[in-house]
């Protein structure tokens, strides 16, 4: 962190080189310059803040967020009169919750220690006695100015600011293991999945899951004499149908519950393939995708 001294033109070269690489926009002096530039140096030397960077930062990080939050939970439904309609598969609390994680000054905080690049700050006296460079909030406040210098560079060209806010912030990684966390509970397990969606409808979550079955008497058997089964659940409300067939009844009911769980709450299928397919073999211990006719 440096006090009362602009950058060297070899240090804005060399940190230069590292936002780029990191964001994959080659910053014009004067905006790197002042996305590093502490608003107690301002006040003591003139010239302009990062402030107005963290703002503008601060906006599109939240914007892209929520937008991939909506994109990952984002569905199209249709009610009993035939109306379409658009929901969530997951409630508002969770992605308040989940946006709040991924924003936090921790998370972003956490990116500019990987970065190191706290040391290139540049500040007035007060603020190297308070050593603001330990704190997670003035390093969180840091990528936003750096994310805000991008969008201004860039001429706020939206397609290109979210291939960067993807970039240097692993928002998918983020949800995926929010969901591991929060939603992996034994209800979620396959062998309670029946279960759960009949808890799930009970609680007006979704439609009453409709179950579709068929046996050997129709399907006949395999060539090592195993009975064939496959069982169709179906969950109107959010258009999810999955097909699983097994060699037996309970087999192909329990794990095609799992997989319109899986796909209603964005779920990794933990038995195999995650492609979002409608048709899939459970051969004792794994889910196979578009299985053939002789499984």
């Amino acid at each position: 962190m440096r006090t009362e001294k602009p950058l060297k033109s070899h240090e804005m070269e060399q940190l230069r080189k590292i936002l780029q690489e990191k964001t994959g926009v080659p910053l014009k002096p004067y905006l790197l310059q002042q996305a590093f530039t502490r608003s107690s140096y301002a006040r003591s030397h003139g010239g302009g803040s990062n402030e107005n960077f963290e703002f503008i930062g601060d906006t599109i990080i939240g914007y892209q967020v929520t937008k991939k939050l909506f994109d990952h939970y984002g569905t199209i439904n249709k009610d009993a009169d035939g109306w379409w309609y658009y929901a969530f598969r997951a409630q508002e609390n969770v992605l308040s919750a989940l946006k709040s994680r991924i924003v936090s000054n921790h998370t972003l905080a956490g990116i500019i220690d990987e970065w190191d690049v706290i040391e290139y700050l540049i500040v007035g006296k007060q603020d190297l006695s308070n050593e603001i460079d330990r704190q997670e909030k003035i390093k969180a406040d840091l990528f936003e100015a750096i994310i805000g210098a991008c969008a201004v560079q860039l001429d706020w060209n939206s397609d290109m600011m979210a291939k960067i806010v993807e970039k240097v912030l692993p928002i998918e990684e983020f949800i995926l293991a929010y969901e591991k966390e929060n939603f992996r509970s034994p209800e979620f397990a396959a062998d309670n999945a029946v279960n759960t969606l009949k808890e799930l409808a009970e609680h007006e979550r979704c439609s009453p899951p409709v179950y579709d079955v068929s046996g050997p008497e129709d399907l006949g058997y395999d060539k090592n004499g195993n009975p064939r089964w496959v069982c169709n659940c179906t969950i109107l409300s959010h258009g999810i149908k999955k097909s699983v067939y097994a060699h037996s009844k309970k087999d192909a009911k329990k794990y095609s519950a799992y997989l319109v769980l899986c796909d209603m709450f964005e779920l990794a299928n933990e038995y195999g393939s995650n492609k979002r397919l409608a048709v899939w073999g459970f051969d004792g211990k794994r889910l196979i995708p578009n299985p053939s006719m002789d499984f």
